[in-house]
């Protein structure tokens, strides 16, 4: 995984949805010159939420702008790999409107001839079968536009983190919500980083609040109690805090209230234990 192509693809990948997903996929696998990539159709379409044509008419698509370069081919079905990189015009500043298709990257070797058939032949060579090609609903272009919309103009990853936070860390927790489809807003990476603030002010470890959520498949942060992920609360017919007796979840955590002994409250304060 390189951090760096990751980085890129949320700062200057143009385009949104599925699309966007597959490209950060794709970055998940790059070395930092954006090559070495070789997933499977399968491991694609699981990791992005989407079916294999999508994830197949998508890469189509990113090869024809010239952002995608095929290096060697599998025969297109869904078990196999086919061998990619990422434009390193792009990568060293590029749009893609500057890019030109390329076709398959060829490898030459020591007597400088190159491997595989010509660029004539590989341009009539399908990529997956011909009953596997189609083109996105109406639907799902709608629905990429929107999120398109929603997630448009910030990087979670150009947040400015506090000194006691890794990059690496926040990277693994940003790349984990966007597979999601949950990719966080600027409001979002704000109130969360203020949580990781106040967890470890608690003596919790940031880097295992996020691999703690990651493992659990939650959406939001919540503390690990005594080296251990806490269970998330349970949701009921009221939130854990108002059942408390608080008006907010700000001023349930405030008053030292959480989900884990939010039974210990009663109208908004702690109830006294009674020794003998």
């Amino acid at each position: 995984m390189s951090v760096e192509v990751i980085s890129a693809v949320f700062k200057r990948y143009p385009r949104g949805g599925g699309e966007m997903l597959l490209a950060l996929a794709l970055a998940d696998h790059a070395r930092s010159d954006g090559t070495h990539i070789f997933p499977k159709i399968k491991d694609l379409a699981e990791k992005t939420r989407q079916s294999d044509r999508s994830v197949q008419y998508q890469l189509r698509n990113m090869e024809s702008t010239g952002w995608l370069q095929k290096v060697s081919s599998g025969n297109g079905g869904r078990s196999t790999s086919t061998s990619y990189r990422i434009s390193p015009e792009w990568l060293a500043g590029a749009e893609l409107t500057e890019l030109q298709p390329t076709g398959d990257a060829t490898e030459k070797g020591a007597n400088g001839d190159t491997k595989g058939c010509n660029l004539e032949q590989k341009r009539v060579q399908p990529i997956a079968p011909a009953y596997n090609r189609h083109k996105p609903s109406v639907n799902r272009q709608i629905t990429a536009k929107a999120r398109a919309r929603t997630t448009a103009g910030f990087d979670p990853l150009s947040i400015e983190l506090p000194d006691w936070l890794e990059a690496e860390t926040w990277a693994m927790w940003v790349k984990y919500r966007a597979a999601a489809k949950k990719p966080i807003t600027e409001d979002a990476a704000r109130l969360q980083l203020g949580k990781l603030t106040k967890f470890r002010g608690e003596g919790h470890d940031a880097r295992l609040v996020i691999e703690a959520a990651i493992e659990n498949s939650w959406q939001g942060l919540y503390p690990a109690k005594d080296g251990s992920t806490l269970a998330k609360p349970k949701s009921s017919g009221m939130r854990w805090w108002a059942q408390a007796g608080f008006d907010t979840e700000g001023d349930a955590l405030n008053a030292g209230c959480h989900g884990a002994n939010y039974r210990q409250f009663h109208g908004g304060c702690r109830q006294e234990v009674a020794t003998t």
